[in-house]
């Protein structure tokens, strides 16, 4: 890595922390993961235990936020749901950022030919819209968290694709890379070495921007029944199931997953527009 880059990532990092919106943010998203990860001892009921003598009670020592129609435990569903919540959004961004990152550094690298039916490639598919794309796909495949993840990730590849071949070709005409071409250097060694670290913060950007837009998608179809099936605890499946309960006078059954759902988009929304913003003040 080159010193003036050494030097832009220290001054990146020397401010990192001065943003509390997003400090708070990666504090949220952290307890989110944690909640996710160490669910099955934070949970205090079987999220999928179906009592209907206890259909729509109230909130009350054993159930702090009430139960849904079935007399599950909406805490219960809650905590369970935040794996497939935020597992589906993380495969759908590292999908998209690895095929991304792919597509861009070759276009950007080999210029020429290789560059142009890469850019209409993705081009191409920018004229489908990613939830068109994941209901084609799932009609095809079967409704479920894989497919959806699978279609999204394709349908994100090319705002992935985009971002790294400009940030690629910017840094490709950099004097540091003609240097290290001409002392004999292999372009495999010089882009994982040099040009893939130097355009990493922006990715970073990209993809935390990715992952809360990635997060609304996968609600919008668990919503309407392509996404997570039930009895399978997921925020947009569980704010699909509130509804009647939402007529009923019973309304944290549905409220709740939005209000999660809202929290975790504008958390990585702050963070991938900190990140930018923090790179933009680094280049000065």
């Amino acid at each position: 890595m080159t010193e003036s880059a050494l030097v832009r990532r220290r001054g990146l990092g020397r401010r990192f922390g001065g943003n509390k919106a997003m400090t708070l943010s990666i504090g949220v998203l952290t307890l989110f993961v944690l909640v996710a990860l160490f669910a099955p001892w934070l949970a205090p009921h079987d999220p999928n235990a179906v009592s209907l003598a206890n259909s729509l009670q109230g909130t009350s020592a054993d159930h702090l936020l009430g139960t849904d129609q079935s007399g599950r435990d909406v805490l219960s569903r809650l905590i369970y749901g935040a794996r497939s919540s935020l597992l589906g959004p993380l495969g759908v961004v590292v999908g998209a950022t690895l095929l991304g990152v792919t597509i861009g550094v070759v276009a950007a690298w080999r210029g020429g030919w290789v560059d142009t039916a890469l850019s209409r490639a993705i081009e191409l598919i920018f004229a489908f819209p990613g939830v068109l794309l994941a209901i084609l796909l799932v009609s095809v495949l079967s409704a479920g968290l894989k497919a959806t993840v699978l279609a999204l990730a394709i349908a994100y590849t090319p705002y992935m694709a985009r971002m790294t071949r400009s940030a690629a070709l910017s840094e490709r005409h950099r004097p540091y890379i003609r240097a290290l071409e001409i002392q004999g250097f292999p372009a495999v060694s010089i882009i994982v070495r040099h040009l893939l670290p130097n355009i990493a913060p922006l990715v970073l950007a990209q993809a935390s921007l990715c992952f809360g837009y990635a997060m609304i998608d996968l609600a919008g179809l668990s919503f309407l029944g392509f996404g997570v099936q039930p009895p399978q605890a997921d925020w947009g499946a569980m704010i699909s199931e509130g509804q009647v309960a939402l007529l009923q006078g019973a309304p944290l059954s549905a409220l709740a997953p939005g209000v999660l759902i809202v929290c975790a988009v504008v958390g990585f929304s702050l963070i991938g527009e900190g990140v930018a913003d923090r790179i933009r003040r680094a280049d000065r």
